[in-house]
């Protein structure tokens, strides 16, 4: 009779850490299935954004890489003097009075 005590409550301790293991397996995979249905969302957020880029450029020749290195280099340097110039020009509206540029 201990030996049929002993089997059942092996048998009862197994099963029990089964289905804890179980519990966790299944609280994992409700995880894994909110973070791949958040992943659908951003990738479709994404292709949607690539889709109206590829619109906007009409041939692959407008792209940097396609480009020349030196004609490269003239887009650059004219967009950051750019950039410099519309800074500049923000700064000097917000400048003080005595901090202004006279000239």
């Amino acid at each position: 009779m201990r030996w049929v005590l002993i089997w059942v409550s092996l048998l009862v301790v197994s099963g029990a850490y089964l289905s804890w293991r179980a519990w966790g397996l299944w609280g994992h995979v409700k995880a894994l299935g909110s973070e791949l249905a958040a992943a659908e969302r951003r990738l479709a957020e994404v292709q949607g954004q690539v889709e109206l880029l590829g619109e906007r450029i009409g041939s692959p020749e407008q792209l940097a890489i396609f480009a020349g290195p030196v004609t490269a280099r003239i887009r650059r340097n004219r967009a950051k003097a750019d950039r410099r110039r519309a800074r500049r020009l923000r700064r000097a509206v917000s400048l003080p009075a005595w901090a202004k540029h006279v000239d």
